[in-house]
Order: C-alpha cells, then structure tokens, then sequence
C-alpha cells in the first residue's frame, strides 16, 4: 500500500538516525498499549534501549551528542532529552507533545487504519537500514591498506619523498575511512605520518581523544606502529616519549613509562591485547622507547593480516578501552578540582528525616516533587511556614543523595537500600536520629566505594575535629576554609555560617561533643546490639515459634542446633528424607527474623553434576565478566554494613548429590582461616580481586570473604545416590542426625494459636565469640581440661583405627561446652553426649575387628562401666538388644548410635554411622 502524503516524505532529509528511532519506538509503545500515545518517560526508555541494543550488538549507529555522553551504553533516560527533542521537533507536522506525554496528532492517527501504521513501522526500518549502510559504506578495506604500506613502503623509502601516493594514502585515505567507522566519536583525532620531509623509520596513524592529548609527542593514544623492516603492524594503546624524554630525561622518563604502563594495566581490561613489552619495530632506539611505553597491543605479521571484520573489530576494542580510559582519567581530575564541598544551607542532619519518613510510609515507591510539595506540613521540619518548599525539598534532597540514601531522577524521589535501611529504623521522634541511623550513616562515610564531594568533606572535617582535639568555634573556622578552598568564594558570614552547619552535622552524628563554647572530638562507642532477651529465653522463643508453625522436634534439638551454629556457623543436618531437616532450617532462620521474602534465608538445591566451587561461587563468561554464583550473591548482601548485624542463612540442600570436597573445597579452606578484625571475624578472600577483570566487578565482588553474620547449613541423605563424606567435612561441621523420629507426636493446638513472636534478634546472639582455646581456657579453665580429658581418652581409642581427631575438633568441642554452660541450655553430660555423637562417631566406619573393639571401648565411654570385650567381641547382641541399658547410659545419645554400628557390623559385616 501507499503511505498517506503526510507520511511519505517524514525521512527524506536527515542528519541523523534519531527520526526513525524515534517513529519505531512510538510505534513499539502503541502496539503495546493499544493508544496513540505514550509517556514521554517510556519513549524516552524505549528509544534510548534501541540505540543501546545496537551499540552493544556491534551494528553501526550514531554516536552521541558530545555533552550527552560518550556512548548510548553509558547514558541514562535523563541525557535522551537532550537528543530526543530535535526528531520530536522535525516531525511536529505528525506528533503532538505535552508535558510528560507524544503521541500522533489525533486527527491523523484517527484517520490511519492499522495497515497504514504497520506500513509506517517497516518504512522507518527500511530506511533507518538504508541510512546505516550509507554511513558505514568505505570505499577502502583496511586490510588492503595495511598490506599496501607494508609491501611497498621499503620500495617508496628510496622513491621521492613528497607527493608520493603512500603518504596520501596514510595521511588522508586512511584516517578519513577510519573516522567513518560507528565507534569512532567527534573527540578523537586521526592523524597518519610517513615523516617530515623525509621517509620515516617508523610510519604510523595515530588516534588521539583531543581532551587529553592532541600530539604524539606526549599523552596517551592508540597508534598503528609498523615495524622498520615491514614485516609486521601494531595496533598499540601507547604513550607519547618524545616530551617526557625531553623534560624528564631518559631514566627519569623510563620510570615514569613503566610506572603508567602497569597503572593502565591495572586499570582496564584490555582483554584480548596483548600486555607486555615484546614489540619489536627497530633495533635503534626508538624501538626501546616504544616497548617500554606500550601498555597492550595487536601485532598483525603481513603474511597473516586478518580479514577486515577482525580488524575493526580489534580496532573497536581497542577504542573501547581508551575510551573506558579518557573518561576516568577526566574523572579524576574534575574530582581532583573538587574534591570537597559543602554548598548546603542545612543547620541541622535531622531536617531532611521528614522526606525520608514519608518515602518510606508511602509503600517505598518513587514519589514526584509536586507531592512531596503538598505534603510540605509532614515533610519539612517547619511545615508549612516554609516560603519556597519547592526549592527546600529539592536542597535536601541533594544532601540526602550525596549521603546514599536517595535517588532523584527527573524530580521523582525514591529511596536506595541504604535508604530503606535507614528509614527502617526511626525512633517515635522521626526528627531524631536513632542510633542504628547514625550507625549506617558512619558506615557510609566509612565505606562508601564512590564517595561524593559531600562525604569526602565530612571525612576530612573528621579528621581536622580529630587533630584538633578540643577547640573553639574560632579556631575551626578558618582551618575548615581552608580545607574546602573557599576562602575567596564565602564571606564571613558563609563562612561562620557553614562552619556551625558542619560541626552541627558532626554533633548529631556522633563525633563530637559540645560544651558551652568548647567542642570535643569523641570516640562514640554505640550502644551495643545485645538481644533484649537471655540467650534461654530467645531459645525458648524460637522452639515457641517451630511449635506454632505445626512443626515438633525432639527434647533439646532445638538447644543442640543453637550451640552447634555457635560453636562454628556450618553444621549437616542428616537422616532419612521426610524427617524435617530443611524445614529445621527454615523455621529456625525464620523465628530469628531471616526470611526468604527478606533475603536472609537462601535455599540453594545441590545439583548432582556438581565439580568444583564455581558452580556456588560463580565464574567468568568469555568475555571476562563474572557470574556470580547463588552463595556469592548473599554473601555480598550480608557483607554490606547495613547488613551485618544481621543473621543469613543458607541451606545447602541434599548437599552431597554431589562430591562435597569438590565444589565446596574453597568454603571448607577459609572457614579455618578466621581471625579478629575491628570487633568482627573475618576470613581469606573467597574471590580474589586480582583474579577478576572488569573493575565493576572487583569493586562488587574482589576480595569477598565469609562475614561472620553468615551460617551454612548442609541436608544430606545417605543412600545410593549420594556420597560419603572426607574427614576434611567432618572435622569441619557438627552432624546431627535425623533418623530416630517419633511418628506419635502432635501439634500443640495451643501453641499453633500462639503466633506472637518476640523482638527479632541481632546477629550476636549466633556469632561465634571465640576462635582459638586461648580466647577462653583462663575463664573455663577447669571444663576445658575436663572436657579435653575425655576426648585423650577418647582418641587413644580412635588412634587404633587411624580415626582419631587434631586440635580442630578439640577446640569445637571445648567451644560447644562452654558456651552451653553460659547459658545453661543442657546438663553438661547431655553437651558432652551430643558432642560425641556428632563430632567423634560420623569419622568411624569400617568392617575388621579393630573397629568393633574401637565402638566397645567407646560404649564403656557412652555407658561409663567396664564391659567383658573379649565375650562381645564374639557376640554384642546383648549390648544392642537392652534397650533400658542404653537409655541409663550416661551419654545415651551416642550409646544408641554405638549400639547400633554394632548391630550393623554383626550382621552386614560392614558398619558406619552413616548407615540408616
């Protein structure tokens, strides 16, 4: 069909591809919602996703306005107005626009039939295609002139100099096709030379960004470098060495090369260029100055140069990076310039509670500037006597962003994680600041890996208010100043003003005190996070809470899994299925405030084809980019300062489907690396930062260790689908077993009625409190030398069947002890009973006598009495048939498991405490 007139000219003057996009969007928008138009806000985000789908894909597209920024990838919605504007514009014969809506003018749109809109959709496509291919036509290949230079420049070199086709062909042809190429931006200059008047040794084409460099003689460029003899091309991100050598001479500027080598290095990825100094262009030298200033290169041989489609290829990569390069290197320097500030006219913190009150009472979706204004009597601390809300909410609301904890996007205000956080946790006062606020705000100025020129400046505030000690508002003043540079921009009175803002700050903040004209620094200690409950108590709370959800566990199951994840934070849960391990798990994490909905219980289904700790902790892809895995996931949650009073678990669930010692070998090394670091437990990292690539990715996950709020539970089922456990595990984890279960237990009606639960508790409540015997043996002196007793008898035991246990086990076992008469959760013959049962007697298996005599010897333990050993020996039936005997025993837990390996070994011939 044929386009209605007032269609079918709408693209033939263009400049750009932005008319066309912008139809396709319109159009994809319509066909979704069925109207003729749409949000300015959703075309906007439709039109900027086409253009980033493009870039990202490697197609031709149009680079950028300037100011709006230096690739599609790297603009938000907010930069597109500046670009969309001029296609709305140019096709204002068709469009109509309001403040926040564009859609076709009613008139035309109502006088369209679908087939004209369809019609429309494939027009624009045809000819946004034919427009691409228009500017990506070249009518030079780049191989063809690469192979060009280097087969006859050694044959041009004794031909006359000037107006030769070779420098034509470096100087003008090439640069010229080169800055038609998509990714090539209107900052970078293309310059080739084959010398200055005479033949150069070593021609070349340089690109340069013109914000940093517009010489070869100094700054950073990417240059094709060919080697004097021809044989080969570089295509090398390089340093300028003429002006350095010049101004720095020769070792002085060598130093230097290398030192910004390994900076840049260190800095991008580079992936696929090859990093080292092994370019070889002549044996002068010049050829040492371009190894060591080369920070990575593509060395193309003549006889090997790769098709064009590898070549612009490598060539976008290349710029990709000097790009990634330039922006942070004009990064820095602007933030060099301005490195502190504090242009906010704010007397107190609390004033901006109001905004970050209201966000999150109002269902913590974003929330425009208008209502905010027509809400100024709850949101501002002088209600609705402030004259100009407009403009004070969007102040505060600057300073909360630079603080982390709001996000303003085209005047709609919504809160961060850190926000949410914060705003979680109000006092009845909202215009006061609660301690755990005033916590997460020290931490972000802490830790805060971007920190804005406002967080800065209040660090460097800290540290003069430290130095100074105890001081004056006069004495603060002109020192304050001078640390921001302000002293020619403030009067006096900004001065003096600005200064008692900032020591207003710092006061509601914690960090100093004042005193009638005098101001202190402080060291504030907070008010610690204990539960509000006796460690008996909150376990009390927690087997409450299992009962009420329809859910009963044996006497003292409940105390043995707390003193179990106390004593180290990775504990197996095995048995029979069905007997309620992972729903142990759950319900335990759950009456202590982790959630699934909250993401502190994670659930992670072990999968039989399981290798090796990728497959929990993640991988890099092809392209260099990591892939977390599930665990590393929540171990970032929980490693982040808002977090970390908090309690995470995750569940490995049928954990050995798979080989334990294969994938979870790096969880099982660094557990036995933990040690103490400002209050808190600390590990090895899990994922080394150097072993990353993308510096996203070392800032999110480089260096990543096991938090001490973290807590690992494995389920695990023994039969013929799974696999047995290393005494690597073993030594490692405190086993409960699941496979004495009493089908005749009830719900509590009363207790399933009683849902109420108590204060959730903090993460010190789980965490353990001692790593090394040291840490505790002049407290408990005398129930760590009792316990350890046991276990020498014990292990003389053990010694006899190679299964005896080290200074691991010893201190675990001495760990749960104590802390179960801390707390007085069990007597100290059921601790101890337990501990048996689940650190000594998972390590026993096998089928010749020694273990035999081995499991008797420990039932004299269990039973606390001598046994005939040699009758048994023939014959222990007597042993595990007296069911009263072993219910008297002393350590009845473990004399019913010993018994039982007994039956297994008499009558199968093999046993194990695994057996079910």
């Amino acid at each position: 069909m044929t386009l209605p007139i007032e269609l079918s000219n709408i693209f033939s003057n263009k400049q750009k591809s932005y008319k066309m996009v912008l139809i396709i969007a319109l159009l994809t928008e319509i066909q979704a919602s069925g109207k003729r138009e749409a949000t300015l806000l959703q075309i906007k985000q439709r039109f900027l996703s086409l253009l980033q789908e493009r870039e990202s894909n490697g197609l031709p597209v149009d680079q950028p306005p300037e100011k709006a920024g230096t690739s599609w990838n790297s603009m938000t919605v907010t930069n597109v107005q500046s670009v969309i504007s001029t296609p709305i514009t140019a096709l204002s014969t068709i469009l109509e626009q309001t403040s926040d809506s564009i859609g076709f003018k009613k008139e035309l749109y109502e006088s369209w039939s679908d087939d004209v809109l369809s019609e429309l959709y494939h027009y624009a496509q045809s000819e946004l295609e034919n427009y691409y291919n228009q500017q990506n036509q070249s009518t030079l290949s780049l191989k063809e002139a690469l192979t060009d230079i280097l087969s006859t420049y050694l044959v041009a070199k004794r031909e006359t100099f000037a107006a030769h086709r070779l420098g034509n062909l470096v100087r003008q042809l090439i640069p010229s096709e080169l800055r038609k190429l998509s990714f090539m931006h209107p900052d970078l200059k293309i310059q080739g030379s084959v010398g200055q008047g005479n033949w150069a040794t070593i021609p070349w084409i340089a690109i340069m960004d013109k914000r940093i460099t517009e010489t070869t003689r100094q700054g950073e460029y990417l240059v094709y470098l060919f080697s004097e003899d021809m044989s080969s091309v570089y295509l090398t991100f390089n340093q300028g060495v003429t002006i350095p050598i010049e101004t720095k001479g020769k070792q002085a500027a060598y130093q230097y090369f290398k030192q910004k080598v390994q900076e840049i290095r260190d800095l991008l990825p580079l992936e696929g260029m090859t990093k080292d100094d092994a370019i070889y262009l002549t044996s002068g030298g010049l050829g040492q100055d371009y190894q060591v200033s080369t920070m990575a290169y593509y060395r193309y041989d003549m006889d090997h140069l790769p098709e064009d489609e590898q070549l612009i290829s490598d060539l976008n990569n290349a710029v990709t990076n000097y790009n990634e390069y330039v922006n942070k290197s004009i990064n820095s320097n602007e933030e060099a310039e301005r490195l502190v500030s504090f242009n906010y006219t704010i007397s107190h913190l609390y004033a901006g509670q109001g905004i970050i009150h209201y966000l999150y009472h109002n269902g913590l979706e974003a929330v425009t500037l208008d209502e905010l204004i027509s809400n100024q009597g709850s949101i501002l601390l002088s209600g609705d006597d402030v004259k100009h809300p407009k403009e004070r909410i969007r102040h505060l609301g600057r300073a909360l962003q630079d603080l982390g904890l709001l996000i303003i996007n085209e005047n709609n205000f919504s809160l961060t994680e850190l926000g949410k956080e914060y705003a979680n946790h109000f006092n009845d006062n909202k215009w006061e600041l609660s301690d755990h606020q005033i916590r997460l705000i020290r931490d972000q100025l802490t830790y805060a890996e971007n920190q804005t020129p406002l967080v800065r400046s209040i660090n460097k505030v800290i540290e003069i208010c430290q130095q100074l000690g105890t001081f004056t508002l006069d004495h603060f003043v002109p020192i304050f100043i001078e640390a921001l540079g302000m002293q020619e921009t403030w009067g006096e009175v900004t001065q003096k003003q600005r200064s008692i803002f900032m020591l207003n700050w710092l006061e509601i903040l914690k960090f100093i005190s004042k005193s009638s004209q005098m101001y202190t620094y402080t060291e504030w200690e907070e008010t610690p996070l204990v539960d509000s409950l006796t460690v008996s108590g909150r376990v009390v709370t927690i087997k409450n809470f299992i009962a009420s959800k329809g859910f009963m566990y044996p006497d003292h199951w409940i105390e043995n899994f707390f003193l179990s994840l106390k004593a180290k934070p990775f504990v197996i849960l095995a048995g029979v299925s069905g007997t309620g391990k992972t729903k142990l798990v759950k319900l335990f994490a759950e009456a202590v405030g982790a959630t699934a909905s909250n993401g502190q219980f994670t659930l992670i289904p072990v999968r039989p084809d399981w290798s090796d700790p990728s497959d929990l902790l993640g991988y890099k892809d092809l392209s260099g980019v990591f892939r977390p895995g599930k665990l590393t996931e929540v171990l970032v949650e929980a490693s982040k300062p808002a977090n970390q009073h908090k309690p995470y678990f995750i569940c490995l669930d049928e954990m050995n489907l798979a080989r334990v010692e294969h994938y979870f070998s790096d969880l099982l090394s660094v557990l036995e690396t933990q040690e103490w670091h400002n209050q808190r437990i600390v590990t090895t990292p899990l994922i080394h930062r150097d072993s990353l690539q993308i510096e996203s990715d070392k800032q999110l996950y480089g260096n990543l260790y096991l938090p001490d709020n973290v807590y690992i539970i494995g389920t695990v089922n023994m039969d013929e689908t799974t696999h047995p456990f290393s005494k690597k595990v073993l030594d490692r984890a405190n086993t409960i077993e699941f496979n004495y279960i009493e089908l005749g237990q009830y719900p509590s009606v009363e207790e399933a009625s009683n849902t109420e639960m108590a204060t959730v508790p903090p993460n010190s409540v789980l965490r353990s409190e001692y790593l090394q015997l040291i840490d505790v043996y002049r407290d408990y002196k005398l129930l760590t030398e009792e316990t350890t007793e046991l276990l020498v008898k014990i292990n003389s035991i053990l010694e006899q069947i190679h299964s005896h246990v080290g200074f691991r086990i010893r201190d675990a076992v001495c760990f749960y002890m104590i802390y179960n008469e801390r707390f007085a959760l069990l007597s100290k013959e059921a601790a101890f009973d337990m501990q048996l049962l689940q650190k000594i007697l998972p390590r026993i298996q096998g089928s010749n006598l020694s273990v035999k005599k081995a499991l008797l010897q420990l039932m004299q333990v269990a039973q606390e009495r001598s046994l005939p050993i040699a009758e048994y020996m023939e014959d222990a039936s007597k042993l595990y048939l007296s069911y009263e005997t072993l219910a008297a025993s002393k350590y009845p837990q473990s004399a019913r498991k010993i018994a039982f390996m007994l039956r297994r070994l008499e009558e199968d011939g093999f046993t194990s405490y695994w057996l079910s």
